[in-house]
């Protein structure tokens, strides 16, 4: 892959996290804390991105899939996707919003997600 290459990849993957943020209702400290770094990092690479191979660009890859899966089970209803996101779920002993925060609750809200699709 060249850099030209890899410079859209990047912004492409950006552009669908900030979208998924966006759709969500996720604030920019919650998006930034989601990928472990600053907002102000976050903010200065929103025009190019991070690479796709990256920790950064691995949390993304998280978030958009999670996005994708409740999409799907809400039948692309963003009311119902947000409402979910922010309320308490005995099955992961917490809120799936508050979970995101750490990379091992992102999994596990992904993991959720794919059970309830009947993808395991």
């Amino acid at each position: 892959m060249n850099t030209l290459e890899k410079a859209n990849a990047a912004e492409v993957l950006f552009k669908a996290f900030s979208n998924a943020c966006s759709e969500l209702q996720l604030t920019q400290a919650e998006a930034s804390r989601i990928i472990g770094v600053n907002p102000s990092t976050l903010s200065r690479n929103s025009g190019k991105g991070f690479k796709p191979d990256s920790k950064q660009g691995e949390l993304q890859l998280q978030l958009i899939r999670l996005y994708r899966s409740l999409y799907a089970i809400a039948g692309g209803e963003k009311a119902f996707m947000r409402h979910w996101l922010n309320s308490p779920n005995k099955a992961l002993n917490g809120t799936p919003k508050t979970l995101l925060q750490t990379v091992v609750g992102l999994v596990s809200v992904n993991q959720y997600l794919d059970a309830m699709r009947g993808k395991v």
